[in-house]
């Protein structure tokens, strides 16, 4: 935290003694005494929506049957998620892309013989209902052979983001108001008013005054376990854990003060 006079600024640091230090006032900040207080905000709630990220991968010494393969294992997937009465908005299909497969040498080099075509169809897939996509993974894996091949093939959000965010960044606000008046409150002085406040450092500020910021969230992580081979037997879903969706604002205010009364 920054207090503020005209020509000087005291640095207090809070730790297990507070520290003094002095420095000349920076260009930009305010001529009047003020107080710059970092204040901040988190949450955890649980996911409520998970989006599944797979591809349908055909091969084929033709270019047709494999694209033939992959189009019919496709009406598949449309049909198994009209079935679980998923949106149509809440699923993205992507372009069919078609590669050459090429003959490979006994040196595992790759030689100018095509001996075949690999098509690749992407699918997004948007799952409001965290109870059915265990299931709905599994028979996707089984039925259409749909492979999840990256880190971000499973992935958990949450439906009231945008709202969350905004009530943190409230909270933020408010927690940094409270440091102050914690801190003024032994120095004899009050706070009169916002000078600026932004989700960035104030130092960091060159072009404007208000950029734009973004909460952060946390990293987020799937942990699977279980087996997704299919068998004839029937089968248990796999067991999925959703880590808790962590959201966190911080927020930098410079407040004017003055002498209390």
């Amino acid at each position: 935290m920054i207090l503020m006079t005209t020509k000087m600024f005291l640095i207090i640091f809070f730790a297990l003694t507070p520290t003094l230090l002095f420095a000349e006032a920076n260009a930009g900040l305010p001529d009047k005494p003020y107080i710059y207080v970092q204040g901040s905000a988190e949450a955890q709630k649980a996911p409520d929506i998970v989006t599944l990220n797979f591809d349908l991968i055909g091969h084929a010494p033709q270019r047709a049957k494999a694209n033939d393969d992959v189009q019919s294992r496709a009406a598949k997937v449309f049909d198994m998620l009209a079935k679980l009465k998923i949106s149509k908005d809440d699923t993205i299909a992507g372009d069919i892309r078609t590669e050459e497969e090429f003959e490979e040498s006994e040196a595992g080099r790759k030689t100018q013989k095509v001996i075949g075509y690999v098509v690749k169809r992407s699918f997004q897939v948007k799952v409001r209902d965290v109870k059915i996509f265990p299931q709905l993974v599994d028979d996707l894996i089984a039925t259409v052979n749909a492979e999840f091949s990256n880190y971000e093939s499973i992935k958990e959000g949450y439906s009231k983001e945008k709202e969350m965010n905004k009530q943190l960044w409230e909270q933020a606000v408010a927690n940094s108001r409270a440091e102050a008046e914690r801190t003024l409150k032994v120095t004899g002085m009050k706070v009169d008013s916002i000078y600026a406040i932004s989700p960035v450092p104030i130092p960091e500020i060159t072009s404007r005054m208000f950029p734009k910021g973004e909460s952060g969230n946390g990293v987020e992580k799937v942990v699977v376990t279980g087996s997704n081979v299919p068998t004839a037997e029937a089968r248990l879903p796999s067991e999925y854990r959703l880590t808790p969706i962590y959201f966190e604002q911080i927020v930098h205010v410079i407040y004017l003060i003055s002498p209390s009364k």
